[in-house]
């Protein structure tokens, strides 16, 4: 009797293991990915390990990639801009495309991603590090001028604990809190520069200077594309707290102006001016989370007018917005 009931037990999962999925599918009753728990991730890829079925039809984008050139080529016609790059990839199985990838532009304050990754990936294992209170004070250090300045920006003689500077970072891209985050790694890690290892051990080229023109959209990506797989830190907790901070950022222009505003967006603007001839710079990169089926779009563009610029971006950004949405199954 005892045999029967553990051999019963075994068809038992067996069933729901191997023929769950196709009930599922074709009647409605079993759903396999009950049995997987999700609800502890709202960032990372949580979607692989439950679900391969995909959502969005998995062909190339060569008209699209048309289209946006011809975009493209308007605009520079127009005088709105002088130079777009392009990185774009499907999250989940799909393809790529990319435009002028390889071009190299100023990080400017897409830096401050790294700086955030250098500090949490401290804190696994010295957590009591995000606490920590930490004061700014008038410095010598150049703060570069922001044509979009940050709606808070930290107070000086005041103190901040790391977290709250961490938040300020990406939420404001303040460059006062960078400041302070930055002088305090020179002065724990005096014997070595922990925040140039750190872009060096994302995959992203080690900037000489913040004017220099280092990155491009192909490389800048694979910061996303980490942290979206939870491949960078120790604990994948980390990495959802890292693309939290993102998707809290007050950055409403660019990438998230192209998206209907139900969509989170984890991601990271830089913007940069005093190039010769008055050319600006301004970048937007990050992960749309498209439902079931999130995508990455990284966009550096230079030209005059910041406003100018970061309308190429938002409008860029709704073309692959509606491409994506039109390809649904």
């Amino acid at each position: 009797m005892l045999f029967g009931f553990r051999f019963s037990n075994t068809l038992l999962i067996i069933f729901i293991l191997f023929g769950g999925g196709f009930l599922a599918n074709k009647f409605n009753i079993i759903d396999i990915n009950l049995f997987c728990n999700q609800s502890r991730f709202k960032f990372i890829n949580k979607e692989l390990a439950c679900d391969n079925s995909f959502v969005i039809k998995k062909h190339a984008y060569a008209d699209l990639k048309s289209r946006i050139e011809e975009f493209i080529d308007s605009k520079i016609k127009e005088k709105e801009i002088t130079n777009v790059s392009i990185y774009f990839r499907d999250l989940v199985s799909g393809p790529t495309l990319g435009i002028d990838d390889h071009a190299v532009f100023a990080p400017a304050s897409l830096l401050k991603v790294p700086l955030l990754i250098t500090y949490l990936n401290f804190a696994e294992d010295k957590p009591e590090l995000l606490e920590k209170k930490l004061t700014y004070h008038t410095t010598k250090e150049v703060i570069f001028e922001q044509l979009i300045s940050p709606k808070e920006s930290i107070q000086e003689n005041e103190s901040y604990s790391v977290n709250d500077l961490l938040k300020r970072l990406i939420k404001y891209s303040d460059n006062k809190a960078y400041i302070v985050l930055t002088k305090y790694l020179i002065q724990a890690y005096p014997n070595t520069d922990v925040f140039t290892e750190t872009i060096q051990d994302l995959g992203i080229v080690s900037p000489r200077g913040e004017r220099d023109e280092v990155i491009s959209v192909k490389s800048y990506s694979s910061i996303f594309i980490q942290l979206y797989h939870a491949s960078f830190f120790r604990n994948k907790e980390t990495s959802e707290k890292t693309l939290e901070f993102l998707a809290n950022t007050d950055f409403n222009i660019g990438i998230v102006a192209g998206v209907p505003p139900e969509i989170s967006v984890a991601h990271k603007f830089g913007e940069r001016t005093g190039f010769e001839g008055g050319i600006k710079q301004l970048h937007d990169c990050g992960i749309v989370y498209y439902p079931k089926n999130p995508y990455l779009l990284c966009v550096m563009t230079r030209g005059h007018d910041i406003e100018k610029l970061s309308n190429v971006i938002g409008a860029i950004s709704k073309m692959f917005y509606e491409e994506f949405d039109s390809r649904r199954l």
